[in-house]
């Protein structure tokens, strides 16, 4: 990958497919699991899960797995209840930090921990740089729990948040960190503009108000493809208010976005949606271009409407911006 000729992807045909593949997917047998769900497993008054917008089974995510910096997880298979409860009752929010290392070392939490993962399909990071010791949380994760399950067919979501407040030799040692997940599956980076050029900045040694951070879309291209070349990952993703690039080793486009108001842009919740979307895509097995998408659909929708009740709404927000698309300009 020499140039920076990205391919423009054509959103319509892209929403066309989202709209055939969210109303044909069975989601009964899968689960997401999220910090940010208001869907509850351990009220006896309540369903063991409920279903989101996408027709999958949603739940809050366990204690500990929110205490070693994970945002969410997708699995393949519906886990005994007891588990949730076993590990929080193992856990608690009170642990230290400095402690939560030691979680992978005890046995019955490794052993309740596997059962868990032992059908995960996706895993999405909490931002690194917003979590005390989380590279060596992360480094233990991957070599005290993920390498011993023998799995390679992993998808890990990585962010870094604001590389921009941390040591060079910080970034570079969690940049390691997260290549390092790439021998158990398929990772990807995700940035917004501002944090993609912060971290080009620290890679490159500029130091902040030397160089300008609102760049031409070409200069966030080529900053976007140097970072990329510095990792070992399977693919890099930016967004900007305008638009989404993804870089790969065998793939480079752009997807236009609808834009939202700015103060939904920088939401604290904004990429909790993000996240939930491309997570999505990747337990329909869709192809990148439409995780992409789906990513944007689910964030954009939430900023516009406050909340997605189901399938239908779902499909309704994706039709109105196909239909956008198709009136003149």
């Amino acid at each position: 990958m020499e140039t920076i000729d990205m391919e423009i992807k054509n959103a319509n045909p892209i929403l066309s497919d989202l709209s055939k593949a969210i109303k044909e997917f069975d989601g009964s047998r899968h689960l997401y699991l999220n910090t940010s769900s208001d869907k509850e497993f351990i009220n006896p008054g309540m369903p063991k899960y409920q279903l989101n917008s996408f027709g999958i089974n949603e739940s809050k995510l366990p204690v500990i797995l929110k205490n070693l910096g994970i945002r969410s997880m997708t699995l393949d298979a519906l886990p005994d209840i007891d588990t949730f409860l076993r590990l929080d009752a193992l856990t608690s929010d009170d642990n230290g930090m400095q402690h939560r290392r030691n979680y992978l070392k005890n046995d019955l939490i490794r052993e309740e921990l596997n059962l868990l993962f032992h059908n995960c399909r996706t895993i999405a990071f909490d931002d690194w740089a917003n979590i005390a010791n989380a590279s060596d949380l992360w480094f233990g994760l991957l070599a005290d729990l993920i390498r011993p399950l023998k799995k390679t067919d992993l998808d890990f979501i990585f962010y870094l948040g604001d590389p921009g407040k941390m040591l060079f030799f910080q970034v570079d040692e969690i940049l390691d960190i997260i290549s390092d997940f790439s021998s158990q599956g398929r990772v990807t980076l995700i940035m917004d503009d501002n944090e993609a050029n912060k971290l080009w900045m620290v890679l490159n040694g500029v130091r902040p108000g030397t160089a300008p951070m609102e760049d031409k879309p070409s200069d966030l291209k080529k900053k976007a493809l140097s970072i990329f070349r510095t990792m070992s990952i399977h693919r890099l993703v930016v967004y900007s208010p305008e638009y989404a690039l993804s870089l790969s080793s065998d793939e480079q486009f752009v997807f236009d976005r609808r834009k939202v108001d700015q103060e939904a842009e920088i939401a604290k919740e904004a990429r909790d949606h993000f996240v939930a979307g491309f997570s999505m895509g990747l337990l329909l097995k869709l192809a990148i271009t439409h995780c992409i998408a789906l990513g944007l659909v689910v964030f954009e929708a939430h900023a516009e409407n406050n909340s997605l009740d189901d399938r239908k709404s779902l499909l309704a927000y994706i039709d109105r911006w196909k239909t956008e698309l198709e009136q003149p300009h």
